[in-house]
């Protein structure tokens, strides 16, 4: 076998090999960022708590949802656009780990869309109220329910405390009260198990 071939199959057979650590090395990195994007086990490292109200919650029951389904991006089978590198890239490692408000309350909408088209009514014993005016001024819906998918209160709701809601709507409060607590007009508080 001449010299020239020889350096020509070598050639070919580093090639081949340098495209199957390639492969290899990009797949395992592709798997375990998944892995690490998607598995509750990793978050729970850094957020054993909220693991553990997340598994026993009503609201959001471990058995049908996922912290995966909540906070990230949904993976799309094909990647807009057929740039697969910076589809990978944007799918499994979107910024701030997935959690940032806009993507969670976007997620949010995709099981909940109707919550915007809600008729507003207004009935003084109970807060009830559409949430089409909160969204036109910006507000994500973590904003407000930001422990829904956890449910830290006692009584597992979905609703703010009467003192989430005064942080915003204060302005409505100002000058002299009529009543001392938003419960004297409200029967039903808005976060069972929490008090003004």
């Amino acid at each position: 076998m001449s010299t020239r071939r020889f350096k020509a199959k070598f050639r070919i057979i580093f090639a081949l090999i340098i495209l199957i650590l390639l492969i290899g090395t990009g797949s395992i990195t592709a798997y375990l960022v998944r892995y690490s994007a998607t598995s509750e086990r990793v978050c729970q490292q850094c957020h054993p708590e909220i693991l553990e109200l997340w598994e026993q919650s009503n609201g959001h029951p471990s058995d049908q949802t996922s912290c995966y389904q909540c906070h990230s991006l949904e993976i799309a089978l094909a990647p807009e656009g057929w740039n697969v590198f910076r589809h990978f890239r944007d799918t499994l490692v979107p910024p701030e780990y997935l959690a940032d408000d806009d993507l969670t309350s976007r997620r949010c909408l995709e099981c909940h869309e109707n919550v915007l088209e809600l008729d507003y009514t207004v009935k003084k014993r109970v807060i009830r109220f559409s949430h089409r005016y909160h969204r036109e001024e910006s507000l994500e819906c973590v904003d407000c329910h930001r422990t829904a998918g956890h449910q830290y209160m006692t009584g597992g709701t979905n609703r703010p405390t009467v003192m989430e809601c005064i942080e915003c709507h204060i302005r409505e409060f100002e000058g002299p009260p009529k009543n001392q607590k938003c419960l004297n007009c409200h029967d039903v508080m808005l976060a069972p198990g929490k008090s003004w």
